[in-house]
């Protein structure tokens, strides 16, 4: 249990060393998320959780996924969130919206997406917005996101009984 959270979080600094060195990542760890955490910590837990379901999925279904893209794009997959007060008028705005923009700063960022990667951010909101994933990991980062947020509201101490109780 402890190991591959100690894998997850170690395999995620390792794929992502890029990206969270990025100015927009470090701007990220200064914007409030959730009203408990920050942008960057909370994609960092996404990412975790990502990788902690695909490998489930392979040791008990076989089922491959691409984690590597995944890890990369739940670490960038809300950096359009950053600037939220000025940049949307209201949070169902910033729920729409924030997913389009993440796309383009994460375009810009690695020096373009694939098809699988805009999926991957762009639809990472539904079933809030209407266009759902159509790949696999476009589906687990939005299972990883949804089960992050709703931590995020949790005390730290009930929080780390969930995140072993995923990880079993």
């Amino acid at each position: 249990m402890l190991r591959i959270r100690y894998e997850a979080q170690e395999t995620v600094k390792l794929v992502g060393a890029k990206i969270m060195a990025s100015r927009q990542f470090q701007e990220a760890d200064l914007q409030t998320h959730h009203h408990v955490t920050t942008v960057a910590r909370h994609s960092f837990r996404v990412a975790c959780i990502c990788f902690c379901i695909c490998h489930f999925l392979y040791v008990v279904f076989k089922i491959r996924t691409n984690w590597q893209l995944l890890i990369v794009c739940a670490l960038l997959h809300d950096l359009g969130i950053i600037g939220r007060h000025y940049k949307y008028a209201s949070n169902s705005e910033c729920y729409t919206k924030h997913p389009v923009d993440s796309v383009d700063i994460a375009d810009s960022l690695l020096g373009g997406l694939d098809d699988t990667a805009r999926d991957i951010i762009g639809n990472h909101m539904w079933p809030v917005t209407p266009t759902r994933p159509r790949t696999i990991e476009g589906f687990i980062i939005t299972v990883a996101d949804k089960y992050s947020a709703m931590t995020d509201f949790i005390p730290m101490n009930h929080r780390q009984m969930l995140v072993e109780a995923a990880i079993l």
